[in-house]
């Protein structure tokens, strides 16, 4: 008898540490929701240049809270982390130069250029975006055209 009691305690018990456990990971689900939603994020490039020329290209800004703005700064990401993601860093990535602006309709995006012509037919970028309260970093894997 003493046997049942102490196995349906302990029935108990982990049930009760079950429903703690699943109520702990809705909670940082939610939270890390909330974080998320907070971010600034990046969409897709639209390249303006072919192979040969100097990369013209725009990253449209997304998910931009008031005031980020002013505070973002973007940057082609360092060799480190170029090799921590495995990928090739290419000595054309450090003529590279990224600035923030505005379209004309306010828009934020992110310009990217270089005054000497790329002459890799296909580069991986790794574009870190940084603000006060944050850090981004995302790939964009370019396939530059010959020019026409």
């Amino acid at each position: 008898m003493l046997l049942n009691k102490m196995g349906t305690l302990m029935k108990m018990n982990a049930k009760n540490l079950t429903r703690q456990a699943i109520a702990a990971t809705a909670c940082a689900g939610l939270l890390l929701a909330a974080l998320v939603a907070d971010a600034a994020g990046l969409g897709a490039i639209a390249v303006q240049s072919s192979l040969g020329q100097p990369l013209v290209a725009q990253v449209e800004i997304t998910t931009l809270q008031a005031g980020e703005f002013d505070e973002i700064k973007a940057r082609i990401a360092s060799r480190d982390t170029y090799e921590n993601a495995k990928l090739a860093y290419v000595p054309v990535y450090r003529l590279i130069t990224i600035t923030a602006e505005r379209r004309a309709d306010g828009s934020p995006i992110l310009r990217l250029s270089s005054n000497a012509p790329v002459n890799e037919p296909v580069i991986d970028l790794l574009v870190e975006l940084t603000w006060n309260s944050g850090k981004i970093v995302q790939k964009y894997s370019i396939l530059l055209d010959p020019a026409k």
